[in-house]
């Protein structure tokens, strides 16, 4: 009676030991390396946080005062949906010529000529790209 009984046992538990085996595992969905980026009341979604695009793409944030002006470099300029308009060496100031579609977080790098121009580092929200606009 006692050996019919861990026979049962025995069984029980190599039945269900190979049935949890047989079960394939959960694998991690996409949505969970979705980040939200918050800019204007609008919630944007990102594979890539902010801090991972600034590593990604070297764009430490830097605060400096001069003369009593408060300098900041790569800082969050925000986000743009109408996608980067990227300069060419002989581009006018006013009027870029590469185009690229998408969602792009910017990030404002320099400041030339007393503010009237400055750098941009434009980052695809979805494929991570970087491009950089120099006005």
């Amino acid at each position: 009676m006692k050996v019919r009984s861990y026979h049962l046992i025995l069984s029980a538990t190599l039945a269900l030991g190979t049935a949890f085996t047989i079960i394939p595992l959960t694998t991690v969905t996409s949505q969970a390396a979705t980040h939200i980026i918050k800019w204007h009341g609008h919630q944007y979604k990102s594979n890539y946080s902010l801090t991972q695009m600034r590593h990604k793409h070297h764009l430490k944030f830097k605060k400096s005062k001069i003369d009593g002006f408060t300098y900041e470099k790569n800082y969050f300029y925000g986000v743009t949906t109408h996608g980067a308009y990227v300069h060419r060496a002989n581009d006018t100031h006013a009027f870029p010529s590469i185009h690229h579609k998408g969602t792009y977080a910017m990030f404002r790098t320099k400041i030339f000529d007393g503010g009237n121009a400055y750098g941009l580092e434009y980052v695809n929200l979805k494929t991570g790209k970087h491009y950089h606009d120099q006005a």
